[in-house]
Parts: structure tokens; sequence; C-alpha cells
């Protein structure tokens, strides 16, 4: 594809892409990035925000923060029309949606840095009368505690609107307005985009998330201004207590989302001073809430019941679980005290926050956010390698059978060296089980998915998964004779899960569109997904996935947050940040 940007001919191909949306392809060129539409139909509204974004290139605000990534020169076809624009290449930067995970890399003092400085940047923006509109946790990247803001030809100035907003992090008080005919989005509404995304990347849970009797969907508890602060909604397992944070903050937070507070947050939020305690807790209190209430060292039971649920502590840190897999038995690495260990206590590397944990029966890779591969055995490092990054994220797949790592195109299983088939750099997402592995990489607008198998070359491919729209998550399990695809898709502002079930022929068993979010796993061809409210079970209903039973029995010991690890008797590993717990219905 030719391209042209300041009358210079610029030829890209899917290896210059950078990611793609339900909006745009964005490329590199040179140290630029380059963001190119895609079509729209006239007449649409879609038609009507692309011409207004139009509008605003040619009179987007000068000096604006370095850390707004602006729109530099426009992009044009050959024809001469404006089809995107030019702007700052970022390295390594991250969405700030990965903060409000258990497994992020920056720590609690980091976060709270981190906000301290977007707060500055919208203060600046609102001093020159711009107005972020669609502040959400896409639209931020991060590296290391430096904010940017992307996709600012969305916001609002001028007289032109901020046509879109992300439901998660919309003001309540803008639901339902059309936000395409005249400037809506407010400072105040900036201000409770900030709120939401400091609050989960906080407490690892929406404002408005939870579970409730009631009001059964996160929309409905924001229009009822109904917080997960109240005490009638049911805490998240996976999510951090309340009682981390001090009084004061706590106070905001709830003025904020149940009684419409929209000012700018007090010096108090962003000077959190955080403490880790021997327990295992973060907090900012003086004292922590954890131990001071229930007596120190905290002590969790063993065996627990409810209902037709048996739970037993499989295993419990002070610390973090980084990994963990079942091969032949549990497995899992730890980090506590700042040291990295295995199930057997060897030591197998040092704490950090960067680093990602893969699992091969015995023998432990430790993946860098570059690609850097180190391979431990016996808690020594035995080889080195390197692999392709997708951002920060190394792509590879582990498992006692076959692991894979990607090396320029190629896909290579490691313990031969065999070359497997090819794939997109910088765009493959990958995952490998015993018998099964799965992958895809996404490229004008078609999803190219695959699967892998053990001890064999060459990559089967899969009826390709279609969607429209940003991949927030995905992930892939399996079993036997299946692999099962679950991806969250962010498209309009909205959120939704998608499953593609595959058998190990490439065939779609099955799939849905909607239904709970959470991690899921397969148990004999059958589909079991973690949600807030207790493990929910997927059934095939002619080609569909639907839900059949929910265990409301499993609600307290599991969240949608948790991985589940299926062993052969019908019990179920629940894996959380700090405890691995063995769950069986009697």
């Amino acid at each position: 594809m030719d391209v042209f940007v300041a009358s210079q001919r610029v030829r890209l191909t899917d290896a210059d892409l950078l990611g793609e949306g339900g909006e745009a392809r964005v490329f590199r060129w040179k140290d630029l990035a380059l963001k190119l539409f895609h079509p729209v139909t006239a007449g649409t509204l879609e038609a009507k925000v692309r011409a207004q974004k139009l509008q605003k290139l040619r009179s987007f605000p000068a000096g604006l923060p370095a850390e707004v990534v602006a729109p530099l020169l426009p992009v044009t076809d050959r024809q001469g029309g404006v089809i995107g624009y030019s702007m700052k290449a970022l390295s390594g930067a991250e969405d700030l949606g990965r903060l409000a995970s258990r497994k992020r890399t920056l720590s609690n003092d980091e976060v709270t840095a981190l906000f301290e400085k977007l707060q500055k940047v919208v203060s600046a923006l609102h001093s020159r009368s711009v107005i972020i509109g669609d502040f959400n946790d896409g639209n931020v990247l991060f590296t290391n505690t430096s904010p940017f803001l992307i996709d600012a030809d969305s916001m609002q100035f001028g007289g032109l609107p901020c046509a879109v907003g992300h439901e998660k992090f919309l003001d309540p008080r803008l639901y339902g307005v059309d936000l395409s005919v005249s400037p809506q989005c407010t400072e105040g509404s900036d201000w409770y985009a900030w709120a939401v995304m400091y609050f989960s990347s906080l407490l690892f849970v929406h404002p408005f998330g939870g579970t409730h009797a009631k009001l059964g969907t996160l929309l409905r508890r924001a229009e009822a201004r109904h917080s997960v602060l109240k005490p009638d909604v049911t805490w998240p397992r996976l999510a951090a207590s309340p009682k981390t944070l001090p009084d004061d903050a706590l106070h905001w937070f709830s003025s904020v989302f149940e009684r419409d507070e929209r000012s700018v947050p007090p010096p108090a939020l962003t000077s959190l001073r955080w403490s880790t305690c021997s327990c295992g807790s973060a907090h900012a209190r003086a004292v922590c809430p954890e131990c001071h209430a229930l007596g120190s060292p905290l002590v969790r039971q063993v065996l627990r019941a409810k209902g037709r649920c048996v739970a037993r502590t499989a295993f419990q840190t002070s610390g973090r679980i980084l990994a963990a897999a079942l091969q032949g038995g549990l497995r899992y690495v730890y980090e506590e005290n700042g040291a990295v260990r295995r199930e057997d206590g060897t030591h197998v590397g040092s704490s950090n926050a960067s680093t990602r944990w893969a699992i091969s029966g015995a023998t432990t890779w430790s993946l860098g956010p570059t690609g850097a591969i180190d391979k431990i055995e016996n808690g020594k490092v035995t080889e080195r390698l390197q692999t392709q990054v997708r951002g920060t994220t190394p792509v590879f797949g582990a498992s006692t059978s076959s692991t894979y790592r990607q090396e320029h195109e190629w896909l290579v299983e490691v313990n031969s060296g065999a070359r497997v088939g090819q794939v997109l750099e910088g765009q493959t997402w990958l995952w490998a089980g015993e018998r099964l592995g799965l992958g895809f990489y996404r490229a004008g607008g078609f999803t190219n998915a695959f699967l892998l198998r053990a001890g064999r070359a060459g990559l089967v491919q899969v009826v390709p998964p279609k969607w429209v729209g940003r991949v927030v998550e995905a992930d892939a399990v399996f079993d036997a004779h299946h692999a099962l695809l679950t991806v969250v898709i962010d498209a309009g502002g909205k959120e939704t899960v998608q499953r593609f079930l595959y058998s190990e022929t490439g065939a779609l068993v099955a799939s849905c569109s909607g239904g709970p979010r959470g991690h899921a796993a397969m148990m004999g061809g059958r589909v079991i997904v973690a949600t807030d409210g207790g493990l929910v079970l997927l059934k095939v209903d002619s080609g569909v996935l639907v839900e059949a039973v929910q265990f409301t029995d499993s609600q307290p010991f599991v969240s949608a947050g948790d991985e589940l690890l299926p062993q052969p008797d019908g019990s179920l590993f629940i894996v959380g940040p700090r405890d691995i717990t063995q769950l069986t219905l009697t």
C-alpha cells in the first residue's frame, strides 16, 4: 500500500503494522507512527465523526503538553485525499489498562506517581480549553511512570465535539446523550474518567464492578450511582481490599462515584505512600488493615465449604504467584521476599516486575520485555534465547511437550529448533498446550488464526474468527482435542467477550459473542468460566456457546481474574494472585 506524507511516497506493508482497531490501523515509518483511517460509508454516524476528525486535523491546537501524541502531518492517498495523519512513535509503551491487572509491571508507588503526572497533563489541557472526552485506559499509554495520551484527534476543542465515549469511563451524566451533535464533555467528565482509571489501578476492580443481586451490570450500577464500595455489593475475590486506602481517599472516590463530585483530585490522592506488610498486603495506611483487624500473621483456612463446594488451600504466599500449570501435577512459580522460586522451593531468579514466567515441567522460562529468554534448570540458567515481542509481550508458548518462540517471521519449536510456520512480526499472539497450541495475528481487518500440533511441523489454519475493533485481552486454553480462544474486543466504546471453540482439525465447533467475562478452562470438551459470581458452565447448542449452569456455591472461592486448571478427577485449581485453591463439587 502506497501513501503520501508531505508529498513523499511511503510504501507500507503488514510488516510495518503497529496495531489495528475498529477505527484505524497504525503503521511505523521511520521514527513516526502513521494512523490510517478505515473507509466509512457516506451518510452514517461514522462518516459524520470522520468528517469532524478531519476538521480537527486542520485546526489542531499547538503548544500542548509533550505527553499528548498530537497529529503532525496529514497522510494522503494518490488522489490527495486525507486518510490519516502522522505522529510521534512510542517504543515499549503499554496500555494503561494493564495497571488494573495483578500482573502489572509497576508498584503501587509507581502507579501513584504516574497518575500524579497524568493529573498535571489533564490540568494543562484544560487550561488550554481542550477536553480529552474519550478518556479511557486504551487511549493512555505509559513507559515507566510517564503517561502519554493518544487518539488526540478525538479530543474536544474549538467548538468541535468529542463524538465518542467508552462506556466504562463515560460520566453517567452523559449516558444517552448524542455526543456527536455538539460539545458535551466537560472538565468534570475528564476527572471522572481519571478517577475510574486510578481506582481500578489501585484496587483491581472497576468502581461499579463486583456483583449485586438487583443491579446486574456495571452500567446499571453506574446509572444508580451504586458503587462497589456499597456494603450490599459483593467485592471480587481478586480485588485488593478497599481498606488498603486511607479514609480520605475512600471518601473522595465515593463522592465521585456515588454523589457526582467532579472536582480536581485533591493532593492527598496523588501523594499516597505505600507499604507492604509481612502478610503480603500492600496498603497506604499507618498500620496494615488486614493484620490490624485479624491479628498477625494472617492465616487463611485450609479447608472451607459452601453448599456443594469444598475448597482446600493448596498453596499460599505472602508474595505473589507468577505462573502456574497442571503438568503431571501442580507446578507454579512464585515471588516472595524478592526471590522467585518454584513449587519445590528451588530459587530460579530475582523479583522483577517486568519479567514474565513460563513453565515446561521442571524447566522454568524467564521472559524479558525486549524478548530475552532464559532457560532455567535446577536453579541455573542453561540457555539464553531471543524471541519477537508484541509491544512488550514476548511471543512464547510453553508446555512439557513443545515450546515455541518467534524468530523474525517464523515460529520455531525451541527443543528441536525446527521452523513450524510463518506469522506476522510484532502482531502475533501465541499459547501452547500439551497436544495443541493456538495463535493468531491480525492485518487489514482480517484475523489469521492457526493451531499448532506438538511434535509436528506446519500450522493448521482454522476457520477465521471475525470481529471488528481493538483486542483488549486474549487467552487460549486446551483439552486433548479442542482449543478455546477468548478475546475481549473494544469497538465503539463497548467491550464484548467473544469465544471460539475449535476442534483439533481446525473446524469451528461453536462460538459466542457476549456472555460472562473471565478466564476459562476446558474439561472434556466443556467450557467452564470463572466469574465474580462463581463458576459458569457453557455448553454447545447448535454451534453457539450458551450458559448452561452457574455454580453459585463457588462464588466465595473464585473471581473473574482467576486462572482455572482442571484436574482429571473433575476438581479445579483456582489460581489467584497469592493463593492456589483446589475446588471440588460434591
